[in-house]
This record gives structure tokens, sequence and C-alpha cells, in this order.
């Protein structure tokens, strides 16, 4: 007793033997190409004939969201957005107590700079703007040794974090380290 699949009929090249049998294709799999195609094409049409958001516009766009204040929000008395935080004394004591049992190891006490660089002077390896400054705290910078904080503390320790960090700018500490980066 034969199947239908031994029974359709054989390519006529075999290798090291071995016959293949010349199946159609199961016309799910062909819709599923053929609705991932159209799809496809019809989203290369939006994206760049239609107008659609471009790279620089979605990424303009997650910054915007990066800077602003987190759904449910937190401590009612605190603000939420960076901007609001650099120079709010609450945003600050809880950015150092963050720095105090994170950063302090490898930027010193107060910034002055240990294995990481010093933050108290006006030269800044990726930027000295809070932006910048969020970005690194958040995303780390591995190939120097500083890890993703983003993910551990989230968002609006980050946020609390870099507030702290640029009100360390200025404070010449004993001890500091030497300049490194560019002036800012």
């Amino acid at each position: 007793m034969t199947s239908d699949k031994e029974s359709a009929p054989i390519r006529p090249y075999e290798a090291d033997g071995i016959q293949e049998l010349d199946n159609s294709l199961p016309s799910w799999w062909i819709g599923l190409f053929m609705f991932t195609s159209i799809f496809g094409l019809l989203y290369m049409v939006y994206l760049h004939l239609a107008g659609g958001p471009s790279i620089h516009s979605e990424y303009e766009q997650s910054l915007k969201l990066t800077f602003q204040a987190p759904a449910g929000g937190g401590d009612s008395n605190e603000p939420t957005d960076l901007n609001a935080m650099i120079g709010n004394s609450t945003s600050i004591a809880n950015g150092k107590s963050i720095y105090t049992s994170n950063c302090g190891p490898c930027h010193g006490a107060s910034g002055e700079g240990v294995i990481g660089p010093n933050l108290t002077d006006n030269y800044w390896l990726h930027g000295g703007a809070p932006e910048k400054i969020y970005g690194v705290i958040f995303g780390g910078v591995v190939e120097k040794g500083m890890p993703a904080w983003g993910g551990i503390l989230g968002e609006q320790k980050v946020r609390q974090l870099t507030a702290y960090v640029l009100s360390l700018k200025g404070s010449i500490p004993p001890n500091g380290k030497a300049p490194q980066g560019n002036q800012e």
C-alpha cells in the first residue's frame, strides 16, 4: 500500500543514492509567503513614498519618551521629568544615596574619579549635557567597564542619579583625577 507522498513524482536527480519526491508546497505556506510579501511591499511604499516616519523622527520621538514622566508617576513631592529634577533638592538627595551605593567605588565618594573618570570637572568622555549623562548611566559603557544601570535601577532612579551627577559639576574635591575627554 502506497501513500500519496510515495506516489508523487520523483525528481530526476539524486544525491548519495537519495531521491526526492516532487511535492507541492502546502497552501498555508504559500498564503503566508504571499501575505508577507504584500505586507512588505506596502510597508516599503508607506515608508518611502507616502511620507511614513523616518528613522530620524522615530529617534527623536524615543528621546522625547525617555525624558518625560513615566506612567503612574512616582513620589508626588518629586518631579519625574529629568529637566525638572535638575536642581530639585529631593531628587538630588535621592540621587546621592543611589550614587553612594552604586557609583562611589569607581567614581569616588565625591565624584573625584578613582577607576572611573572625574565627574566634577568640565571634561566629559561622552558629553556633559543632561541627556548624554542620562544615556551613559542608563545604557552603560561596556568597553570601559561601566555597567548599564537602566535595567537595574529603572528610569526614575537613573533620572535622580543624573540630577545628582549634574550637581557635582564644579565642586572640585581634593585629589580629583586629571581631566579626561572634551571640555563642555
